[in-house]
C-alpha cells in the first residue's frame, strides 16, 4: 500500500457517532489476548480518557479485536490499548505498549494475532506475546535511511514487517520477518522491489500473500503457506495497477486493481477487481473498470462480497465487483485503516477525521452482514 500518512481533512462529523458513551465494566477473558501459560500483568494498566481517539485495529475473530488509540495526535501522547470479547459491547484496558505518538505523523499500527500483539508507530516495532505485560523491541537489521513501516501483520507465530525506503533516486519496498519476541526482523531474501516510487501490500486473510511493486511499471506477487517458504505466483494486476490482497475465501483470491492516484482526475483513479479460482492460479478481471476516489484499503468478506475504503467512500460490492454501492459516505473527506473481516459476515473499519467543529476524530466501524450495513462503536 502507498505510504500511510494522515492528511489534512476538511470539517466533517460522520465519524464522530457513537464515540462518547464511556467505557463498559471488563468482560473480555483474560484468555481472549494470552499466549498459553502467559500471566495478565496486574496493576499496569490506567484509567483511560473520555473521547479516546481510535487510530489502529485488529480483528482477528468475530467477537475478539483490539483498538488502538491516543487521546489526540500531538507528538509524544502517550497510546491506550482496548480488548473485546464480545464485539465492542464492552472493554478492558491492557497495557500500553512504549509507542508514543509520532511526531512525523506517520499512522500507528497494531495487529493481535496466535496470541501475539504487534505495534508499530511507523518507525520502531514492539512485541508482547503475553497481553502488554512485557514489551519487546523488534530491531530491524540492516535497514538505513529513511524509511517507513507500512504494515504489519503476523503469521505462524512470526512478525512480518513492510517496509519502504526512500533515497535520492531510488527506494525500495521489502518485507521483514522474524520470530516474535525474538528481538530482531530481517529482510525475507527475494521479498523486494526498487524504484523511484515503491508501493506493496501484505495479508494473512485465508494464506499469507506478498505484492510488491514500484513505478506502476514492475510488479512482483508471492504467497506462502507457512511463513517461511514463499511461492513466486502470477500477478493479481497488470503491472501498472497498484494492487490490494483482499485475501482467500472459499478457495478464491482476490485483488482490487487501482491506477495511479489522480489517473482520472485530480483525486480519483479508476479500479477493478481481479480474482483467481484458486492460490497460485491465474487472475482475470471479475467486473468492469469503475472511477471513484482514491482507494485506501479493500478487503474480501466471501468470494462475492467486498468492500473498498476510499477518500470519501466506504463501498461495497456483493457480486464481485461487477457493482458497487456505497454505504458510509465522508463528504469531505476521512482516512480509513485497518478494513479486515475476520469471517464472510464480521468486518472493521478504522476511520479518522475532522468533526464539524474541528475535533479530531477516530471510529471503529463494525459490520455483521458482510457489509450491508455499518455500526460505530462505542470507545471511551
Amino acid at each position: 500500500m502507498l505510504k500511510r500518512r494522515i492528511a489534512t481533512l476538511t470539517a466533517i462529523a460522520g465519524c464522530a457517532l457513537g464515540m462518547t458513551a464511556p467505557v463498559a465494566a471488563a468482560a473480555a477473558p483474560a484468555s481472549a489476548v494470552q499466549a498459553k501459560g502467559a500471566v495478565q500483568a496486574k496493576g499496569a494498566v490506567q484509567a483511560v480518557p473520555r473521547g479516546l481517539l481510535a487510530m489502529a485495529a485488529s480483528w482477528p475473530a468475530p467477537l475478539h479485536g483490539i483498538v488502538l488509540g491516543y487521546p489526540s495526535r500531538t507528538t509524544g501522547a502517550k497510546p491506550y490499548l482496548l480488548v473485546t470479547g464480545d464485539g465492542g459491547r464492552t472493554w478492558r484496558s491492557l497495557p500500553a505498549p512504549p509507542a508514543r505518538y509520532p511526531a512525523d505523523n506517520d499512522q500507528p499500527d497494531a495487529v493481535w494475532a496466535d496470541g501475539i500483539i504487534a505495534v508499530t508507530d511507523g518507525t520502531h516495532i514492539v512485541v508482547t506475546r503475553d497481553a502488554g505485560r512485557h514489551w519487546s523491541a523488534e530491531r530491524l537489521a540492516g535497514v538505513a535511511g529513511v524509511f517507513d513501516v507500512d504494515q504489519l501483520t503476523i503469521a505462524s507465530g512470526r512478525v512480518f514487517a513492510l517496509l519502504t525506503t526512500y533515497g535520492d533516486k531510488t527506494g525500495s519496498a521489502a518485507v521483514y520477518s522474524g520470530l516474535a519476541q525474538a528481538g530482531v526482523l530481517r529482510p525475507v531474501r527475494g521479498l523486494s522491489i526498487t524504484g523511484s516510487l515503491p508501493y506493496g501490500d501484505i495479508t494473512t486473510a485465508g494464506t499469507l500473500q506478498v505484492d510488491l511493486g514500484a513505478d506502476y511499471t514492475a510488479q512482483r506477487y508471492w504467497y506462502s503457506r507457512d511463513g517461511v517458504r514463499f511461492a513466486a505466483a502470477p500477478l493479481p494486476c497488470p503491472a501498472t495497477a497498484v494492487a490490494l490482497l483482499g485475501g482467500v475465501r472459499e478457495g478464491r483470491v482476490s485483488a482490487l486493481c487501482s491506477g495511479s492516484p489522480s489517473d482520472v482526475s485530480p483525486g480519483e483513479n479508476d479500479k477493478q477487481v481481479w480474482a483467481a479460482a484458486r492460490l497460485g492460479g491465474a487472475f482475470r478481471s471479475s467486473g468492469p473498470v469503475f472511477v471513484s476516489p482514491n482507494e485506501q484499503g479493500f478487503a474480501a468478506a466471501s468470494a462475492q462480497d467486498m468492500t473498498v475504503a476510499t477518500t470519501f467512500v466506504l463501498g461495497v460490492t456483493f457480486n464481485a465487483g461487477r457493482t458497487w454501492t456505497a454505504k458510509l459516505t465522508q463528504p469531505s473527506g476521512a482516512f480509513w485503516t485497518d478494513l479486515s473481516f475476520p469471517d464472510a459476515t464480521t468486518g472493521v473499519v478504522v476511520c479518522t477525521t475532522v468533526s464539524n467543529t474541528g475535533k479530531q476524530v477516530g471510529a471503529v466501524y463494525r459490520t455483521t452482514d458482510a457489509g450491508h450495513t455499518w455500526h460505530p462503536l462505542s470507545l471511551p
